[in-house]
């Protein structure tokens, strides 16, 4: 019954994020007649209804081959460090969008998505507001769904874990955002996390203790929104040791993705070097040739990224 309420509050939300016409069409153009499990669209771009941006979407596959018929690079490049990213771009009555597509298959989501992943990127994203744009069938709505539960149950289980004794929401939610951000390749502004919660801090404090209350972490909360939770020092200490783990591997993590995503789309070289610069300061000049083949550069890249100390950032 609890976890019920967690499902509850779920399906309010997906059902809440309006998006325009035009967006689901950019789906439809990108899939092309392709039918993977579903496609989920989460980031900036959605709940902030701003399109000019850089729009976010996962496109969940059964089998990881069904989308890349025949091209084993790609396909093995996303067995062994999953997602792959595309970029599409599309126009309708003189109106541009952009989209950054993540392909991975749902035994990749439903791991990547769980207390135990050493990744915390996915659940990190998929307990934020977002919306199933696309599913093959019920059945495949319903994988998805329970992959997006499983997300908010693990954010719930670190936000508890990680942050501090007695607080709000707000200061659970945000102490978990700022955490999440600082084990992946970004550098975000002090009001970023509270920008996620922005008009939906009554729907944040609720999944917040419906996600406690399927887990089974004890607390109470007065009548002034202070959640107290009963959770001892020894399991504090046992939980942030798990997390730091998680903290140094994430970094190299991402900095791989990053390098992997070069050589996946056209313009890969320089959205990498963007990328670097925009969230470590480090200017990576590529020349003419590093950006028409990033895959002989790679080696040069890694070398350069490793002397100049992001990999212990």
């Amino acid at each position: 019954m609890l976890l019920m309420s967690l499902a509850t509050l779920l399906q309010s939300s997906l059902q809440t994020e309006a998006v325009p016409q035009n967006v689901f069409r950019f789906i439809e153009f990108i899939l092309k007649g392709r039918r993977p499990i579903g496609v989920i669209y989460y980031g900036s771009t959605l709940w902030k209804q701003d399109l000019t941006g850089l729009l976010d979407f996962y496109i969940v596959c059964e089998d990881l081959s069904d989308w890349y018929e025949g091209k084993v690079s790609s396909l093995l490049a996303n067995q062994m460090l999953p997602p792959n990213i595309e970029y599409y771009e599309y126009t309708e009555q003189d109106v541009s969008l952009r989209a950054k597509v993540a392909i991975l298959s749902l035994s990749q989501l439903r791991e990547a998505t769980g207390l135990q992943s050493i990744d915390t990127t996915m659940w990190a994203r998929f307990c934020q507001p977002i919306k199933i744009m696309w599913s093959r069938d019920v059945d495949a709505r319903r994988d998805l769904f329970r992959c997006l539960i499983r997300a908010v149950a693990t954010a719930s289980w670190w936000a508890a874990y990680l942050g501090p004794k007695e607080g709000t929401s707000e200061e659970f939610w945000c102490n978990l955002f700022t955490q999440t951000y600082g084990a992946e390749l970004r550098v975000e502004t002090k009001n970023r996390p509270m920008s996620i919660l922005e008009n939906r801090e009554i729907y944040f404090n609720q999944l917040l203790k419906a996600g406690w209350f399927g887990l089974g972490i004890s607390f109470s909360e007065t009548c002034y929104n202070q959640f107290f939770l009963e959770i001892s020092d020894t399991e504090r200490e046992q939980a942030l040791c798990k997390w730091n783990v998680r903290k140094r591997l994430g970094r190299p993590l991402n900095i791989a993705r990053l390098v992997k995503a070069a050589f996946t789309f056209k313009g890969g070289a320089e959205y990498l070097a963007w990328k670097i610069k925009r969230h470590q300061g480090i200017e990576l000049n590529l020349t003419s040739f590093q950006k028409r083949h990033p895959l002989v550069s790679a080696p040069w890249i890694l070398i350069k990224l490793y002397r100049q100390g992001v990999f212990k950032r």
